[in-house]
């Protein structure tokens, strides 16, 4: 036992020499990302960029044709209304509503008007580029080449990195932005451009460190106790000397702490097996409730026959076509871009589209679900399982399907337009807890007061720098020493 003891705390003492420096960088830089993320280009400020449209701009314009596959959606862009078809994550075409000829290409100039119209300032420099840099290491960005980079000369420094391919603007940095990256998330996400567009390798590299993390502090935990029973004197640690003693201290009472931190890590880029969570892959059905856009339940409705059906004509910024329930959809968007007023159709004519009654969503999962046990009940406010953020808009009150099948599938039934804004099962329930429960301490209550949980995490951060400082230098002594002796063994 004694042997296999100490084979424990030398692989701690090895795996922290190596990994304490990362340790120390992964505190700090997460600290940083508590108030600041990695740049981007505010959703909101770009919808609200948007022109809004006057009843001479729906003159003329064509229905989207049913060769439109994609998200389809229509905008003014330069004064002109054009449908902007969406396929992929990022991928999207964009074409005349009058001709509905393709537009390839939007050229230097309009980088320039779009930049200088967005910021309120000139642009100052303008590069063209056929690759994706620092501050969009993402590879589904791809399809979105060549950018034009806009250097603006306002005060923030803000660059601009607008699409050829689409005209818009796609990702937005200032130097204030990029300075909290630098010492935030791009060393604590390993964000460095050629490793992250190598998307599995980036997710190599996270896996295999973070699991050398996990080995580490399961280690360093054990032998915090193995050291707990050697003290000869009253106290918790048996060590007199000062980093050996509050590196004892600092792990043995946050060693789960910085643990958890760790596990939650790897799991933000791993998936969960189905076996952890009782749920055999072979019986498992792919539950869906949501369906593609299909146009010809359109009936080629005109732009101009929708506007013509809104009751507030003022400040309209973007309309969206859906099909939910097998019903069209016609989503039209003013000062929101998560919110809608929703239209229909009904003997060919467009008509605001009544809220789905809890009866209604009964009588469609029964025509959905068949063969499995399922249950409907009114979702009234935000929980641990079904929260908004900035990010992603979830309306408080939504209809819960709790379905019987082996992964207890959960659907979230949006009452406006009867479409699925949420769907969770055992595994990411149990994801949910791992991952953004020990990351972030994404707890209902917590979200309340988000203040208080920034302050308990920024203090667990603090514990767990702590622990990788005083684990820092440890290694550094060991390294030291072990240094001193190979110079010792050569001079022999």
């Amino acid at each position: 036992m004694k042997g296999f003891n100490k084979y424990l705390i030398q692989i701690h003492n090895i795996s922290g020499s190596l990994l304490s420096l990362m340790f120390v960088v992964w505190f700090i830089s997460g600290i940083v990302l508590i108030f600041d993320g990695f740049p981007h280009a505010s959703r909101n400020d770009r919808f609200l960029h948007l022109a809004k449209f006057k009843k001479q701009d729906f003159e003329e314009l064509q229905a989207p044709p049913t060769s439109f596959k994609g998200k389809v959606s229509l905008e003014l862009c330069d004064g002109k209304a054009v449908y902007r078809v969406k396929s992929g994550k990022k991928a999207q075409k964009t074409y005349d509503a009058k001709s509905l000829e393709p537009i390839n290409s939007f050229d230097e100039e309009h980088a320039k008007t779009i930049s200088a119209s967005f910021t309120g300032y000139p642009v100052k420099e303008i590069e063209k580029l056929n690759e994706l840099d620092d501050w969009m290491p993402w590879s589904y960005y791809q399809p979105l080449l060549p950018l034009y980079k806009c250097k603006m000369s306002d005060p923030a420094h803000t660059v601009l990195y607008i699409s050829e391919k689409t005209g818009e603007i796609v990702q937005e940095t200032n130097r204030r932005a990029r300075w909290s990256a630098r010492f935030g998330a791009i060393p604590h996400w390993i964000y460095f451009k050629k490793l992250r567009l190598a998307k599995d390798s980036w997710r190599l590299v996270i896996i295999i460190l973070s699991s050398f993390g996990i080995l580490m502090s399961i280690t360093g935990i054990f032998a915090g106790f193995v050291r707990l029973r050697k003290r000869k004197e009253k106290g918790i640690s048996p060590y007199k000397k000062f980093w050996y003693k509050w590196h004892h201290l600092a792990g043995f009472f946050f060693g789960f702490f910085v643990f958890t931190f760790i596990l939650s890590g790897l799991v933000s880029v791993t998936s969960i097996p189905d076996w952890m969570v009782g749920v055999n892959s072979k019986e498992k059905v792919d539950i869906e409730w949501n369906q593609k856009l299909d146009l010809s339940g359109h009936k080629n409705t005109l732009p101009k026959e929708i506007f013509a059906a809104l009751k507030n004509k003022e400040g309209v910024r973007k309309i969206e076509w859906k099909t939910v329930l097998n019903t069209p959809q016609f989503r039209v968007y003013y000062d929101d871009y998560q919110k809608s007023e929703i239209y229909t159709l009904e003997d060919g004519k467009v008509i605001p589209l009544k809220k789905f009654s809890l009866a209604d969503i009964k009588q469609q999962s029964e025509k959905k679900f068949k063969n499995t046990l399922f249950s409907v009940v009114e979702q009234q406010n935000y929980d641990n399982y079904y929260s908004g953020s900035a990010m992603y808009y979830l309306p408080q009150m939504a209809y819960k399907i709790e379905i019987d099948d082996v992964a207890k599938t959960w659907l979230y039934i949006d009452p406006a337009s009867g479409e699925r804004v949420k769907k969770l099962n055992k595994n990411s329930r149990l994801r949910r807890w791992l991952y953004r429960f020990f990351h972030t301490l994404d707890l209902a209550i917590l979200k309340q007061y988000d203040t208080l949980r920034k302050t308990i995490l920024i203090l667990l951060s603090l514990v767990g720098l702590a622990v990788s400082i005083t684990g820092l230098m440890l290694s550094f002594k060991w390294f030291r020493r072990n240094y001193n002796k190979l110079i010792k063994t050569k001079k022999l």
